[in-house]
């Protein structure tokens, strides 16, 4: 070895070891929650987006659990008077799945740091991955798309609501109550019982507002999309391609401020 390939070597050396450890710190380092609700509001287009075509395709809902829950009650009954007698599976399944989601989430974000970017990133990443499974269940027929009565539709619901709860959880988690991603009703009474509704500076009031008109322009979208398209996984692979840019745009967000 020549005399300045010996010299050179250790420098690249520590030059790789400095590299290292820097990026594994910026993984590690929190990430400044003022900004998440750029991306929470977000998660609420994808909602309205994949509930509107869910609901149409299979007439369930993978977030708005409460639908689910009155669909349940009303299938005890038979009603709807046509519709048909699997419904109370499909939401049972979605209600289910959806608090197993939250219930992971709960368990998981307090041990690694929900506020870690790399616990953000990788909760998104596995969100976009579950509705990227969904499909290809769906594209690859594995799930009738027209079918909704067929029993095989139950294994592509728990994907699609499990990470409709684990976005809930992260939403809670980060401390942005009035973003909670998935339900308008509270939204609604939230927004109509402030008494600073017409303030000017009001963060929380513009939260909610903006959360309201992202989910009807995600549903507007997910029913122009279905009727355009003709099928549900056109939604499905754009709800899983925002999910993961979603994903990725927290190695963007700025660190937490040192105090």
């Amino acid at each position: 070895m020549h005399a300045d390939e010996v010299e050179s070597a250790p420098l690249l050396g520590h030059k790789s070891q400095r590299l290292r450890p820097s990026v594994r710190q910026y993984l590690v380092e929190r990430v400044d929650v003022r900004y998440a609700p750029l991306n929470l509001l977000m998660c609420c287009f994808l909602v309205g987006l994949v509930d509107a075509a869910s609901y149409n395709t299979w007439s369930v809902f993978m977030s708005m659990q409460t639908g689910n829950t009155i669909f349940l009650a009303l299938s005890t009954a038979h009603l709807p008077a046509n519709s048909d007698s699997f419904k109370w599976a499909r939401s049972g399944v979605s209600i289910l799945s959806m608090m197993l989601g939250s219930l992971i989430a709960g368990w998981v974000y307090p041990t690694v740091g929900l506020t870690r970017r790399s616990t953000l990133v990788a909760s998104f990443l596995l969100q976009a991955l579950c509705i990227a499974v969904a499909a290809v269940l769906v594209q690859s027929d594995a799930v009738p798309e027209t079918n909704a009565t067929d029993k095989i539709v139950l294994v592509a619901i728990p994907f699609l609501a499990a990470q409709s709860g684990a976005q809930v959880a992260t939403a809670k988690s980060l401390g942005f109550s009035e973003l909670p991603t998935t339900v308008l009703t509270s939204t609604y009474n939230d927004l109509a019982s402030d008494p600073e509704l017409f303030a000017w500076d009001n963060p929380k009031r513009d939260r909610r507002l903006g959360s309201v008109v992202l989910m009807l322009l995600g549903a507007i979208a997910g029913a122009w999309l279905v009727n355009g398209t003709g099928t549900f996984t056109t939604v499905l692979w754009l709800a899983a391609a925002i999910k993961l840019v979603l994903a990725f745009s927290w190695l963007l967000f700025p660190a937490e401020p040192v105090t």
